[in-house]
């Protein structure tokens, strides 16, 4: 398996994912349109094959970071493909400033908390009635980054508004 950037090529790949995994998926319009939003990051996870058989989006705005969607095929799961790809993600963010990476996941969705625990994401809250079909609560999970301050000359150590 291996991790890379989506392309305008893929979207069709992406569109197909979405359905596969998602009661209510993103169209492929949608997804073009998130694709050509520079804020929007995507990474897909290929076989050794080439084909795609997951995606992780996330978008960032100033030093605040949100995980859109991750999903893999449900030939692939349970392989570590989700957890590649919120590793991947994690370092693609924090490399570009951000303080924080936060999702939501259904309460119901204990494979889901368990990979996000497990990359370091804490529970945060609870957003009421995020999800449908079924109506759902959803825990927001959050994992933040301990980062050098850009107007620290010394690099120390950011974290909570104080540095360290």
């Amino acid at each position: 398996m291996t991790i890379t950037e989506m392309n305008a090529l893929t979207i069709p790949d992406v569109a197909r994912l979405e359905e596969e995994c998602f009661a209510h998926p993103w169209t492929e319009a949608s997804i073009e349109e998130a694709y050509n939003n520079p804020a929007s990051f995507f990474l897909l996870a290929r076989d050794d094959d080439k084909a795609v058989i997951g995606y992780i989006s996330a978008y960032m705005v100033r030093d605040e970071a949100f995980i859109n969607n991750v999903a893999v095929t449900a030939a692939h799961r349970r392989e570590g493909v989700a957890r590649a790809l919120v590793d991947a993600m994690l370092k693609r963010v924090q490399g570009n400033g951000a303080s924080f990476l936060s999702l939501e996941v259904r309460m119901s969705n204990q494979a889901a908390i368990s990979l996000y625990q497990g990359a370091g994401f804490e529970i945060e809250g609870i957003r009421k009635k995020f999800y449908r079909d079924p109506d759902e609560d959803a825990f927001i999970m959050t994992k933040t980054f301990d980062r050098p301050h850009p107007e620290d000359p010394d690099g120390g150590r950011w974290k909570e508004g104080i540095i360290l």
